[in-house]
């Protein structure tokens, strides 16, 4: 014992008693030898007993060291299949890696991944399954046990674990079996998890269940995580898309970028901006000064105030059309588009924008505002020209109207001396002849305002009977002189008032009779009318003129409506032929009513034309008009009155004296406006014949001088006698204060009925 310290004793204990018990057994004597033996083997089961626990302990900790390292390597098994799982490169494979990892990471025999439907029931079949024995499994029976068992775990978070018999009725002879519903983010039921042995086994520790619940929790985080993944890569596959077609439009457009940094006053300009100036990409640094000292000067102050105002906050987009100076010295234009960001303060951060070459843009505008130029020059050039036009068959209208009036004025009075028979037919044929050349005058001023656009329709109530057949009436002596049967049809009808342009209705209509009755040698011509349904208030007028004339070859129908058309291909046609100018006209007038003129004919047979209007219903209110049998009245035998004559022309002024004295007429003359106010002013009429254009002074200015006069000389009846019957000249005429017109040539009836009204008139007398 020489050398032992005391921590070797005491770290021995159980060696120092052995060492001295067989010391003491020799000294102890025979009466103490009992007790000490019991003392022993009291201390010697106490040391077995101790012996045991820490055996017992060393188990327990043994124990639970497999389960621990069991648990481990479960956990692994879970984390490897988490890795495979997200990767999984579709359902039913995700569906197979669970399956798998039922078996594989709890060491069960089967597995089943079984999902739900909208609905909340299990699908009819399992997603994958995997471990039956038998190719034919009983899923149905299966399927109805596990919606029963989870209608009443349905509390419990859809979790389960069973053994023994009471999985008998599922058709499944599991031993053991663990079941839960995996749940989608929302709460929904998402999969069935099942994982069943079959075999014989012990009962399932609590961390195997415990495990498990963790597992399905994982499973359904894998399929969100997958769910959203999948949600990832379709919106990078589309941002990725997106960016290509991106690249290739502005690659195509050849647009360019810029993206300048506001904090770090940094830009990008893209290589197609440089490329717009015509350099690389190495030859302009990536500076706002890059922009800035390219700019036109005549560009760089409205530039710069439109990028400050949208960098106030001014404009919601910058828009820039402006000139960048090129490497080669020329200039492009640009237009700039972009915006600024803003952080949540407001405050700008970056300034994002394209520059689109506009400079072909640009010249081709300036082509298009020099071909306006030229055509607004050519326009003002045809208006001008069509006024001059306008202007000069005006007056040439009116040139030959005014020596006409002699010509059919002297024609009517020589008519009424005494004449021999040859004489009075040399008179008929002269006068016919010229009215003939007023026709042709007339036909040739309205070509001119269709022309110009100057005809205006009026809308005024009228008869139509009467209108259709005061035409016929009108024409029947045409008919009579070549033995040709005119006809009229028209349906009886109570009321045949509408409202329209009675006289140029009327022109169309003796237009195209006469031109058939012109070009009919035997047999007849018929006007017949026809109503249908019409717009809203009105009524549907169908006019169709049927003729049994020569008829018209079908090449010259597409020419027919053309001014001063004539067919000279045929001898007929040149016999009957006039200037071409009627049916013109009366397609103008037809088109400006609504309608338009068909023709069709037969060569040979004869032809029909035909129109259809649309004429609203008169008022209620307007009476009937009458029937106009003949064109005229009577002219009185006897008149008296003091008439003042005002004409620049002595021969209109003798042809009226001429045909005034005869029925007691009392005339004075006047060669101008000036001297007609004078003799107004001194003496007193009881109407003025008063001509519009005249030198020194014109019929308009007269007469509102002499409107001004007092009491009754400024009353008196003021008659138009002017060779312009253009409307306007008849509107000024009533402008100007004048109360009736009379056109030349004057007709020796018309003018005494015209001034009989007016002498006898209330404006006469007053």
């Amino acid at each position: 014992m020489v050398g032992v310290s005391p921590l070797h004793i005491s770290s021995f204990p159980s060696k120092l008693s052995i060492l001295i018990e067989p010391c003491l057994f020799h000294t102890m004597t025979e009466q103490e030898e009992a007790p000490a033996d019991r003392a022993l083997n009291q201390r010697n089961d106490a040391l077995q007993r101790h012996t045991r626990q820490v055996s017992e302990r060393e188990q327990q900790l043994l124990d639970a060291r497999n389960q621990l390292d069991g648990e481990i390597g479960r956990l692994n098994r879970m984390h490897a299949f988490s890795i495979r799982a997200l990767l999984a490169g579709s359902d039913e494979a995700f569906a197979s890696m669970v399956v798998n990892a039922l078996q594989d990471v709890f060491e069960f025999e089967a597995g089943l991944f079984w999902l739900f439907d909208e609905q909340g029931c299990l699908l009819p079949e399992p997603a994958a399954s995997s471990g039956f024995q038998s190719s034919h499994v009983p899923f149905p029976p299966l399927r109805n046990w596990l919606e029963s068992r989870l209608s009443v775990q349905k509390g419990m978070g859809y979790f389960f674990a069973v053994a023994g018999a009471e999985l008998q009725h599922s058709g499944f002879h599991f031993s053991h079996m663990l079941a839960g519903c995996c749940r989608q983010p929302d709460g929904r039921p998402l999969a069935l998890l099942l994982a069943g042995i079959m075999t014989a086994h012990e009962a399932l520790h609590e961390n195997v269940a415990q495990s498990f619940e963790v597992f399905m929790a994982q499973v359904a985080a894998l399929h969100a995580n997958r769910a959203n993944l999948a949600v990832i890569q379709r919106q990078n596959m589309g941002l990725h898309e997106s960016e290509e077609r991106l690249w290739l439009a502005v690659k195509a457009s050849e647009i360019g970028l810029w993206d300048w940094n506001v904090d770090t006053h940094t830009v990008v300009l893209s290589t197609e901006w440089k490329a717009m100036l015509g350099c690389r990409d190495d030859e302009i640094v990536n500076h706002p000064d890059a922009w800035h000292s390219r700019i036109h000067p005549d560009d760089l102050e409205r530039s710069l105030r439109l990028f400050n105002e949208h960098m106030a906050g001014s404009s919601d987009i910058y828009e820039n059309p402006h000139r960048l100076r090129h490497k080669d010295g020329y200039y492009i234009w640009v237009m700039a588009r972009g915006r600024v960001l803003r952080d949540e303060k407001g405050r700008a951060r970056r300034f994002v924008g394209t520059h689109l070459n506009i400079s072909a843009q640009k010249a081709l505008e300036e082509h298009l505002r020099e071909g306006e130029e030229i055509q607004r020059q050519a326009r003002q050039q045809a208006e001008s020209a069509s006024r001059t036009k306008s202007i000069f068959v005006a007056s040439m209208s009116h040139e030959i109207r005014a020596p006409m009036n002699g010509v059919i004025g002297m024609l009517q009075l020589l008519r009424d001396t005494p004449l021999s028979p040859a004489q009075s037919s040399l008179v008929t044929i002269a006068e016919q002849s010229a009215t003939a050349l007023l026709d042709i005058i007339g036909d040739v001023l309205d070509l001119s305002k269709v022309e110009a656009g100057r005809i205006e329709l009026k809308r005024e109530p009228f008869d139509l009977q009467a209108l259709v057949t005061h035409v016929i009436e009108l024409m029947r002596h045409r008919a009579k002189a070549k033995h040709i049967q005119l006809e009229c049809q028209m349906p009886q009808q109570h009321d045949y008032r509408v409202l329209g342009d009675e006289g140029r209705l009327r022109q169309v209509l003796i237009n195209l009779i006469g031109n058939a009755i012109n070009f009919t040698e035997h047999g007849s011509v018929q006007l017949c009318v026809e109503i249908g349904s019409g717009a809203m208030n009105g009524h549907s007028f169908s006019f169709r003129i049927t003729d049994t004339g020569i008829g018209i070859p079908p090449e010259s129908l597409k020419h027919l409506f053309e001014p001063f058309y004539q067919d000279d291909s045929q001898m007929d046609v040149r016999r009957h032929a006039g200037t071409g100018l009627g049916l013109a006209i009366s397609q103008s007038l037809v088109r400006l009513m609504g309608g338009d003129i068909l023709v069709s004919s037969v060569k040979g047979v004869g032809s029909t034309f035909r129109f259809t209007l649309s004429l609203p219903r008169g008022a209620p209110s307007l009476p009937a008009a009458p029937v106009q049998i003949s064109t005229s009245n009577p002219a009185p035998d006897r008149l008296e009155g003091r008439i003042l004559v005002v004409d620049d022309s002595e021969t209109s002024r003798m042809l009226v004296k001429w045909m005034m004295e005869p029925v007691g007429l009392t005339v004075d003359f006047a060669c101008d406006g000036k001297e007609a106010f004078a003799k107004a002013k001194k003496s007193f009429y009881d109407i003025i014949l008063m001509d519009c254009q005249m030198p020194v002074m014109d019929g308009y200015e007269a007469t509102r001088l002499i409107r001004k006069l007092p009491d009754s000389q400024a009353r008196v009846p003021i008659i138009a006698l002017t060779a312009n019957v253009d409307t306007r000249c008849i509107q000024e005429c009533s402008a100007s204060g004048m109360n009736d017109h009379l056109s030349k040539p004057v007709q020796k009836d018309q003018l005494l009925r015209k001034i009989a009204r007016w002498l006898t008139s209330p404006a006469a007398s007053e």
